[in-house]
């Protein structure tokens, strides 16, 4: 998730050093492809575990694209997911680096939380990937989702060896801003419903001055990935920035191409009448194409709707709808950490959860507002997970079961709160509540198949009820 306190501690000046002494280390003692059997991996599919050379305890789920040879050098995309889920966080970017030609690695260990180890899981990842794979040293790229795109955008800034950054549900890592130093591209994504998009907003005006060249692409729907369609756009997007800055031989009719794309795009949103999109997207017209080709147009159609009425009042209702948000999650989050520090009595956290529930029947509403409700509601979800996360970590588990309640009560999926709630119950030898939240987490559907190997389930492994429960539970999560 994002709070500051589970941001990965990455962007230390030591990191830098490190990056370029790997990449030394790779150019002066290089190791043929037969000795680290890069020749060997399968290509066009998702190997989900390669497990690092020096590092044992670190892995990373790889995509080769399917006319992947080693004798040629490719640009590499390295992604974060927040729960270290790399297989998950490859396949989002499969078919997007299967069309364009990178290769993606996304660590099995990198989550967020103080315990996440970052910056040890990129360190492993990418000596590893240097040492096995042909590399195009130039084109080094990263992703990742929520606290892994504050991962990745923390790499960028501290390695001074990034092409692009490509952000998706969270943007700069807290403490940095964009700056006129930073000279890689920054392709940003965002549900519209996702509680994040207040950040982005803001964010955008900070990368105007910094004069860095950035894209934030909106999407439909909440926090989380962005659709392969998007991942396309940002991969080709990237492939630009690489011919603008002359790492790319120009292709000609490819830019072209991508310019009608855009300014196509742009006249889309004036048609549906988003002139605070189409704005936004002439000026990134104008700023990303600059060199690239011609300019002119979008440039003049800029200056004319800045001036318009209806971007400013446009700009009116943005700057409303993001106070609203505000406003609907100051005294819900206010009562949560109350429940942190003991001091909300059970009364009160009835009063909190039922206005947890009724932000979530609003949010399932048709009404113009329950954008902005899914997005004030998507936030105490999260908020709620975190807390709970935390606290199950400090062993206060009345506390943690309470935060998991009203995760559970306010997510359109509560599965995963409800897993949690079995977890403790079964940690605390609650076995009647164990199993109750267990087939509340069948009803909900089930996803991880791996899910009750877990330490705490362990004493229960051997019994009829939890038999019957896991024999279930593995049905479903099979493919």
């Amino acid at each position: 998730m994002v709070s500051a306190a589970n941001l990965p501690q990455v962007d230390q000046p030591q990191l830098k050093r490190h990056f370029l002494f790997l990449l030394l280390l790779a150019a002066f003692h290089p190791c043929s492809i037969a000795e680290t059997s890069a020749a060997d991996f399968a290509v066009g599919a998702v190997i989900p575990r390669v497990t690092c050379l020096a590092d044992p305890g670190q892995s990373y789920a790889l995509y080769l694209p399917s006319n992947f040879t080693t004798s040629r050098k490719w640009p590499i995309i390295y992604v974060f997911d927040p729960f270290a889920r790399g297989q998950n966080a490859v396949e989002v970017v499969r078919a997007a680096a299967e069309k364009l030609g990178y290769i993606v690695v996304a660590s099995n260990n990198s989550k967020n939380g103080p315990t996440g180890r970052s910056r040890e899981a990129a360190q492993a990842i990418w000596q590893d990937t240097h040492q096995r794979l042909p590399i195009e040293l130039d084109r080094h790229y990263f992703a990742g989702l929520s606290g892994g795109a504050r991962v990745a955008t923390s790499l960028a800034i501290s390695c001074d060896c990034a092409a692009g950054v490509v952000g998706n549900a969270a943007g700069f890592p807290i403490g940095k801003e964009p700056s006129r130093d930073m000279k890689f591209g920054y392709f940003a994504t965002v549900g519209d419903a996702d509680f994040n998009y207040a950040e982005f907003a803001q964010l955008r005006p900070k990368l105007d001055s910094s004069d860095m060249h950035y894209l934030i692409r909106t999407f439909e729907g909440p926090h989380g990935w962005a659709p392969a369609n998007v991942w396309i756009e940002a991969l080709e997007w990237m492939d630009l920035q690489a011919m603008a800055t002359g790492i790319l031989p120009r292709d000609a009719m490819r830019i072209q191409a991508a310019l009608d794309a855009s300014m196509a795009q742009a006249k889309s949103f004036e048609t549906a009448g988003d002139y605070l999109a189409a704005v936004r997207e002439y000026q990134s017209i104008a700023r990303n194409f600059n060199g690239l080709g011609s300019v002119n147009a979008a440039q003049a159609r800029f200056s004319e709707l800045q001036k318009s009425k209806q971007v400013r009042a446009a700009q009116k209702r943005e700057t409303a709808d993001l106070a609203e948000q505000e406003r609907l999650e100051a005294l819900p989050s206010a009562q949560m950490a109350k429940l942190q520090d003991g001091e909300l009595d059970a009364m009160a956290f009835g009063d909190l959860r039922s206005s947890v529930e009724d932000l979530k029947r609003r949010a399932a509403s048709k009404d113009k507002s329950s954008l902005i409700t899914k997005r004030a509601l998507s936030g105490l979800v999260v908020e709620a997970y975190e807390a709970g996360q935390t606290s199950m970590d400090k062993k206060y588990y009345s506390v943690a079961l309470r935060y998991f309640e009203l995760a559970a009560a306010g997510s359109a999926n509560p599965a995963w709160a409800h897993y949690q709630r079995a977890r403790i119950y079964a940690i605390t030898s609650d076995k009647k509540s164990m199993l109750t939240e267990l087939k509340t987490c069948l009803a909900a559907g089930v996803h991880d198949a791996s899910a009750l190997d877990l330490e705490e389930f362990q004493t229960y492994r051997e019994q009829p009820e939890f038999k019957a429960v896991a024999d279930e539970w593995k049905r479903q999560a099979a493919p």
